[in-house]
């Protein structure tokens, strides 16, 4: 018999062995999930025969407009079925029992990212529609050398959770974005500090911003989120690679602003809207930044 229901403290073991078989990430990452951001609860399975086949977790977000309002947010995290009864419809079954609990908590739409770009069209046969895009760009170490040296008024010093959710904040001021809990950020850090990243401020001829980093093996650095003005990403860029070398370095940084040569915009987030009044208000918007997805 198949069961949906949020999860109890007992069935996190079995949630955890799922989402390793699933993803495949560390004991320390998942344990660090499950004791600093997540509660059983916020987990939804489906069970059948006593064995936990599919789950997702529901996060709760914030989205902000540039009109100055912000709504409550259900970001779907870590949503896995076991790979052997994929297309039994587990997914879509969740997907719309995550539907009823989000909408029971007040929430105004469902947020997710898909795994890979070729999931957009399944998510889109559920009812979400593109709106979170990110720019990208890559560039080689090459690239960022040889450069006029910066000045002693461009800085680059890791920092703590709290603080770069104020600046990440101020960056995002009067745009239409998700925001997200400090613990979340924490999360973020950790998930950095893996992989000898971390969070950093980073200050360009008076304007300070923020980035988000990860060692992709040891010769690729990711910038998960570069944020500062457009106008000064070049610099900041230049100055991540003086300090944090690498062969290649990926650049994610808002659709919707375009500092970096070469750069491309591509989708990246879904929305499904509960609330009709913000869906006609907004449903044209496809600049919407969300940023960290914790992948």
């Amino acid at each position: 018999m198949i069961q949906m229901r949020q999860a109890k403290p007992e069935d996190i073991p079995q949630v955890r062995e799922l989402w390793k078989r699933c993803f495949g990430d560390s004991e320390a990452y998942i344990d660090t999930f499950y004791k600093s951001v997540a509660e059983p609860w916020q987990v939804l399975i489906v069970e059948e025969d006593e064995e936990i086949n599919s789950m997702a977790t529901m996060l709760e977000t914030t989205v902000h407009f540039p009109d100055g309002t912000s709504h409550p947010v259900g970001y779907v995290y870590a949503l896995a079925t076991n790979p052997y009864i994929q297309g039994k419809g587990h997914a879509r079954q969740l997907l719309a029992y995550a539907d009823e609990y989000l909408q029971s908590r007040g929430m105004k739409c469902l947020t997710l990212v898909p795994a890979s770009p070729s999931l957009h069209r399944y998510f889109e046969s559920m009812g979400l529609k593109e709106c979170f895009g990110t720019r990208k760009v890559e560039k080689m170490f090459q690239e960022l050398t040889g450069l006029p040296p910066l000045g002693e008024d461009c800085k680059l010093q890791p920092i703590m959770p709290q603080e770069y959710n104020l600046i990440r904040e101020e960056q995002l001021k009067d745009t239409f974005h998700i925001s997200y809990t400090d613990p979340l950020i924490k999360f973020q850090q950790f998930g950095s500090h893996l992989t000898a990243g971390d969070l950093y401020r980073i200050e360009v001829e008076g304007e300070v911003g923020c980035v988000a980093i990860e060692y992709v093996q040891r010769s690729r650095l990711l910038m998960k989120e570069l944020l500062i003005a457009p106008e000064k990403m070049e610099k900041a860029v230049q100055m991540i690679a003086e300090n944090l070398p690498a062969g290649k370095y990926h650049i994610r940084t808002p659709a919707f602003w375009d500092g970096l040569q070469g750069s491309y915009a591509q989708a990246f987030g879904m929305i499904k809207w509960y609330d009709k009044d913000l869906h006609n208000k907004w449903f044209k918007s496809q600049d919407a930044y969300l940023g960290l997805a914790f992948d």
